[in-house]
């Protein structure tokens, strides 16, 4: 089920809300659904993933199973942790932590543990390497709150996983995923100015005034504000102080709105619409009622009401049911 939806897409990210939200869970289906079609497939961690127990919370974690023939690209400290018989591909000079990170074929099924790159660029030359042993899809098991790592230049498309560990709130955590699954869903902005280095750009008409703090651009005249890199809560609140602002803020891509929800919506009630330069693939949201801290949401009520708020797919992936 899983898998036919990131079908279309050669690299994913699997993004989650919080820790023990389902996402290893969400990964190991997919690595199911691989082998069950013959996909070669080539799997990496922003972070660390694999470990059977969380290394911050002490909670218990499913770990990672591969089969025969799958690549995978992990930290050379953490291959004495990896139980499948594996044909060393090559170094890839990115160091972490845990040590230089390798890309690897298993030549058995077994348990990994996974720790790779942690800049977007590193990933995208990674995932070139992988495809080029002959990957024809990437996994990226995305670390908490590092939603930049799932840009568009990084992965095709993006699973957000979501589930009862966010807390013990359930209209909370739904609004909150619904939030994320917004920015991870903004349309295209119009023409985008060349920056030229510059941070910020203000456009009024077909003109484009460059900038390189955002004072500065706040005393231009213009509908449309263009933030490269992140626009936070600190330039959210430049701008909710002023009588008038901006109409339209455009960024490079959703991971780049590093807001809370609540100003979010402070500026969408100002009438600000949000734009992004490259657009995000949300392609499914998964659901995990279950929590690693307290008691569970109901299933089907959890489940249907993340349906409701975003236009995607819902899975939950244990018991394998769909929604939208």
């Amino acid at each position: 089920m899983l898998f036919d939806l990131v079908a279309p897409h050669t690299t994913v990210c699997l993004a989650g809300m919080c820790k023990n939200a389902g996402k290893t869970t969400a990964l190991n289906a997919l690595i199911r659904g691989a082998r069950a079609r013959g996909v070669v497939l080539a799997l990496t961690s922003i972070g660390r993933d694999g470990e059977r127990e969380d290394l911050v919370t002490g909670t218990c974690k499913p770990p990672i199973y591969v089969t025969g023939g799958t690549l995978f690209a992990t930290a050379r400290g953490l291959l004495p942790k990896c139980d499948v018989t594996g044909e060393m591909l090559d170094m890839t000079g990115i160091h972490t932590p845990l040590g230089e990170v390798a890309i690897l074929r298993a030549l058995s099924d077994g348990f990994v543990e996974l720790a790779g790159p942690s800049m977007t660029d590193q990933i995208v030359a990674l995932t070139e390497r992988l495809k080029r042993f002959g990957a024809q899809k990437v996994l990226i098991d995305g670390a908490l709150f590092r939603r930049s790592l799932c840009a568009p230049e990084a992965a095709e498309g993006v699973i957000l996983s979501t589930g009862a560990s966010y807390g013990p709130d359930m209209g909370k955590t739904v609004a909150d995923t619904a939030f994320v699954a917004e920015l991870l869903s903004l349309p295209v902005s119009g023409p985008w100015p060349e920056m030229a280095g510059r941070r910020v750009a203000r456009r009024a008409g077909e003109i484009a005034a460059l900038f390189d703090e955002l004072p500065a651009a706040l005393e231009g005249q213009g509908e449309a504000l263009f933030v490269t890199g992140a626009f936070t809560d600190a330039m959210a609140a430049s701008l909710l102080r002023r009588k008038s602002i901006p109409q339209e803020i455009a960024v490079e891509d959703g991971t780049r709105l590093l807001l809370s929800r609540e100003n979010y919506e402070k500026l969408r009630a100002r009438g600000v619409a949000f734009r992004v330069r490259r657009q995000n693939t949300l392609v499914a949201v998964t659901v995990n009622p279950f929590s690693a801290y307290g008691a569970p949401y109901d299933p089907a009520a959890f489940q249907q009401l993340v349906a409701e708020k975003v236009d995607v797919p819902v899975v939950n992936v244990r018991e394998e049911t769909q929604w939208n």
